[in-house]
């Protein structure tokens, strides 16, 4: 005996939203990734960066995609959704006058710093403080 149209399509309809309901479980859904608020300066030889991009790029197990934030005329910066966990800090588009540390941050930044949830004290990013480091640790000194 066969079935008629109606009745398959019927069929059809209610098990698409048996596998909708399913699919659209909370409790089966992918988890929340943790964000939370972050905020701090950029500065130069003490005086503060007055414009670019200060970006975190999640690492080392932290979830969460790459987001960047403007670096303000003071030199602060602000996340609203920063990922929670160790991140790598990346520069872009920051005026030091001279090439060599830009590309140091820019590309492979070994700038790290970690956030929490409640956001922890602001980050401050000294970028002569972060290459004399990064010097040392290429030099494979502490």
């Amino acid at each position: 005996m066969r079935r008629s149209r109606p009745n398959r399509a019927r069929a059809a309809a209610a098990l698409a939203g048996c596998l909708a309901l399913v699919g659209c479980s909370e409790e089966w859904g992918p988890e929340a990734i943790p964000h939370t608020t972050a905020e701090g300066v950029v500065s130069y030889s003490g005086r503060p960066v007055d414009r670019g991009w200060v970006e975190l790029m999640p690492i080392d197990g932290t979830l969460g995609d790459l987001t960047s934030a403007r670096i303000g005329p003071d030199g602060s910066f602000r996340f609203d959704r920063a990922p929670v966990g160790e991140l790598a800090v990346r520069l872009v588009d920051v005026p030091l006058g001279v090439s060599a540390p830009y590309w140091v941050f820019r590309n492979n930044s070994p700038i790290r710093r970690t956030t929490q949830s409640p956001p922890g004290p602001p980050m401050t990013i000294e970028i002569v403080e972060e290459l004399i480091r990064h010097q040392r640790i290429k030099e494979g000194r502490p």
